[in-house]
């Protein structure tokens, strides 16, 4: 059995963490040790816009302390990440080559989507009987120093995700000004939260019943700290000690969390925003319970990490998210379920009937897949530019688990796929050499999938591809005629021989 060690360093916007794991082939990821450094980089970032010059000192002192560290127990790979704080931050880039230069270390900001993927597969995978606790309505709030993800699931599958700016630290900020002004500050607070709230309700889906609410985020030990709890262990608060919390802090200043309970200056501002979007939720979801996991962004990485290099049997696949995700957002914009189904299960078949030749990655795949499901989301808005349209609403969008830079190969794929000449379009032509050639692969093969039911009317019966040297047979079984079909597939070959180097051809079997 062999075993190794990985250490994640996660640059939070109050907290600087650093996590050694033990990895196995078999059995979960162990926890060996962890070191935490309280910072103030959030504060500064948020409010200011920029991490000024000692904040960027304070991230280099701290990386270089865990360096050693990292270096003292030999591990073999280190992920240093970053969220909110530095994404956020105008001056990002400076603040990352000082870094380099200073420490070595070259850190990667995750953009929001993949710091709630890693979030999430925490939870699933840390959190005892996750799997049958989803099978009924079930709301995960990661409450975050810079905003709140609220995710949903019903029936053991993905629903919803949406993003506000309602982070805990972010909140504080803003308000600080007031509360030196009101004495009633908690009145403020809540009707600041109250009008993100009301937006998110506004767009989350309606008919669910929800029997669970979880509760996630930074400052979750401290609030189960003060609920009588052990702050790393998992734990489930009743309505009624989850609001005795909320009052004791309503009433208590934060300097006194600070003297009475050890709680670190900068976290204990932060207790009441957080609390109060828990009890908004409680209210909201009709509850009596909630789930307060021990999870985190660093348990996120390393399952992920053992799940992808390791063959670590995770307790849900995690791409299954992401592709009830993008289900989801194409049958909110009403998109040709039929349709829709076919030109996915085609292009697929495309990908792999090609894959000895077309150079592409598994996870060139799923964004294959992901394409054909949103291809049409745009005739929502615009029947006639549609792709264009599509485009747009897929750049706004957000799938947990699909980062900014392959969420655009996506929009750029539905972009391009109907067009006659995608080289000339000026997205296309701004884009680096390497991108260029995925989203042209890609783009073939949708454009190729999607002539095939040219009318949406699924004339295809049964198909098989085969492929011979440099030329793809396509046999085709179908009741009607398929003129349209086989007109649109001959004026879409081009590209898929330009950029793959080989010759479709549709054979049409008659059913009779």
């Amino acid at each position: 059995m062999s075993k190794k060690l990985i250490a994640v360093i996660d640059i939070g916007s109050l907290v600087a963490r650093l996590k050694v794991f033990e990895l196995s082939t078999k059995g979960k990821p162990k926890e060996v040790e962890t070191v935490r450094k309280y910072t103030s980089i959030g504060t500064r970032s948020f409010i200011e816009g920029a991490i000024p010059s000692n904040q960027i000192d304070e991230i280099c002192d701290c990386l270089n302390e865990f360096g050693m560290k990292c270096r003292e127990y030999k591990v073999s790979r280190v992920f240093c990440v970053a969220t909110s704080a530095l994404r956020e931050s105008s001056n990002r880039d400076v603040v990352l080559e000082r870094v380099r230069i200073r420490t070595g270390y070259r850190i990667d900001i995750l953009d929001n989507s993949m710091e709630r993927y890693y979030h999430n597969m925490s939870i699933r995978e840390t959190m005892p009987d996750f799997t049958s606790i989803i099978a009924n309505g079930t709301m995960i709030l990661d409450i975050g120093a810079g905003s709140m993800q609220a995710t949903v699931y019903d029936k053991s599958e993905f629903v919803f995700s949406q993003n506000t700016v309602l982070g805990s630290l972010r909140i504080s900020g803003l308000l600080s000004d007031i509360e030196d002004r009101t004495t009633h500050y908690e009145d403020v607070l809540e009707e600041f939260i109250a009008q993100d709230m009301d937006d998110y309700h506004a767009v989350e889906p309606k008919g669910i019943t929800y029997q669970n609410l979880i509760a996630f985020g930074g400052e979750m030990g401290f609030i189960k700290l003060l609920a009588g709890q052990k702050s790393r262990k998992d734990c489930i608060l009743s309505k009624k000690q989850f609001l005795s919390v909320y009052e004791y802090l309503l009433k208590t200043r934060p300097t006194d969390l600070t003297l009475n309970h050890s709680i670190p200056s900068n976290i204990a501002p932060l207790l009441l925003p957080t609390a109060l979007i828990i009890r908004n939720m409680l209210e909201y979801t009709d509850l009596e319970t909630v789930y307060l996991p021990n999870a985190s962004l660093s348990e996120g990485i390393v399952y992920n990490y053992a799940y992808k290099y390791m063959e670590y049997p995770t307790v849900m696949n995690p791409d299954i998210d992401i592709i009830f995700a993008a289900r989801n957002i194409s049958k909110r914009y009403k998109c040709d379920k039929k349709h829709t189904e076919f030109v996915e299960k085609t292009a697929l078949m495309l990908f792999d009937c090609t894959k000895k030749y077309n150079g592409l990655s598994e996870r060139d795949r799923q964004l294959l897949q992901l394409s054909s499901i949103l291809h049409e989301v745009g005739k929502y808005v615009h029947s006639k530019s549609h792709n264009d349209a599509a485009h747009m609403l897929i750049k706004y969008s957000e799938i947990v688990g699909i980062n900014s830079d392959e969420l655009d190969i996506i929009g750029l794929v539905v972009r391009l796929y109907p067009k006659d000449d995608a080289y000339d379009d000026p997205y296309y032509r701004n884009l680096p050499a390497e991108k260029k050639v995925i989203i042209s692969k890609l783009t073939a093969m949708l454009r190729l999938a999607d002539a095939l039911d040219s009318s949406h009317r699924q004339k295809v019966k049964k198909l098989k591809a085969t492929l011979d040297k440099d030329s793809m047979a396509l046999v085709c079984e179908c009741s009607s005629d398929m003129s349209f079909e086989e007109w649109s597939f001959e004026r879409r070959s081009k590209l898929f021989i330009e950029v793959l180097g080989i010759n479709p051809q549709l054979k049409i079997r008659r059913q009779r």
